[in-house]
């Protein structure tokens, strides 16, 4: 899935991104999502079933198979990136129903890629659980700085600001390196990757994104958190699989094309998404 370098910066990225959002939440605003659990739960349908069917019905229609239709797969149905509830900071979504998301899907998505990928046209998927130590840490990499977040809130709230500055620093220098890392190391490789395969890429961004239009949600700050938490897909959990696969470095390699397209999108989409803000008040919520 590439260097040992390329690793340890998702690893920070995710650690960064989870204890930024953990110093922004209280436990009062989580409670309060449990007293509107229809989002939740149309966002997760979302997640877990339609932007998946999607992905194998383009493979299918785009005639792509092998590592290239295998990777798309193993990006799409790999729920709850670490960086959506940063991204959803950043658009000014509704934080808590964004990490409240993102918590859920990171483990539905355990149970997700594996089920999704054999509906993918490729011949050598990974078999057993190879991946289960690695998976789980990951899990408790993204949930320990969310709670460590919310203890030192609830302590200090002084402490927590002074903290979530840094890291929400540090995550967004580690999310813009980490993607351009990316970009100049397989810029040769990239060019071998069919137009049908880029055109996938765009078609399954652009549709998590229209998440904004999830059926349920009560607030344009809700439907910020959705589309933001949906397009960005668990691309860590994603690499390790591909990683298991017999074409090991092609499958990782889409899988990365993927997440290029993926950020660039939601780059361009936070400005038109933040313009939906009215007078701060969603944000509020």
């Amino acid at each position: 899935m590439g260097s040992p370098l390329v690793t340890l910066g998702l690893l920070l990225l995710l650690v960064a991104t989870m204890l930024t959002i953990g110093t922004a939440l209280t436990g009062q605003g989580l409670t309060a999502l449990l007293r509107r659990p229809r989002a939740l739960v149309a966002a997760t349908a979302v997640n877990i079933v339609v932007v998946p069917a999607a992905a194998v019905a383009l493979v299918h229609g785009l005639a792509l198979d092998g590592p290239v239709a295998y990777g798309i797969v193993l990006a799409a149905a790999a729920p709850g990136g670490g960086t959506g509830a940063l991204l959803t900071y950043h658009a000014r979504g509704d934080l808590a129903l964004g990490v409240s998301l993102q918590s859920v899907l990171a483990v539905l998505g355990l149970l997700a890629v594996p089920a999704w990928s054999l509906a993918a046209p490729y011949e050598g998927a990974p078999v057993g659980g190879e991946a289960g130590l690695q998976v789980v840490a990951m899990l408790l990499a993204q949930l320990i700085p969310i709670a460590a977040g919310m203890w030192l809130r609830a302590r200090s709230p002084g402490t927590a600001d002074r903290v979530q500055k840094v890291s929400r620093r540090v995550a967004d220098v580690l999310l813009v390196t980490s993607t351009l890392y990316v970009l100049i190391t397989t810029a040769d490789r990239l060019t071998t990757i069919p137009v049908s395969g880029w055109a996938a890429f765009a078609a399954l961004t652009l549709l998590s994104l229209a998440a904004y239009a999830t059926p349920g949600l009560d607030s344009s700050a809700a439907r910020r958190a959705v589309a933001m938490t949906t397009t960005i897909r668990n691309l860590s959990l994603a690499l390790l699989v591909a990683g298991l696969s017999a074409d090991a470095a092609l499958v990782s390699l889409i899988v990365l094309a993927y997440g290029l397209v993926m950020y660039t999108v939601c780059g361009l989409a936070l400005a038109p998404l933040r313009r939906t803000v009215r007078l701060g008040k969603d944000f509020a919520r």
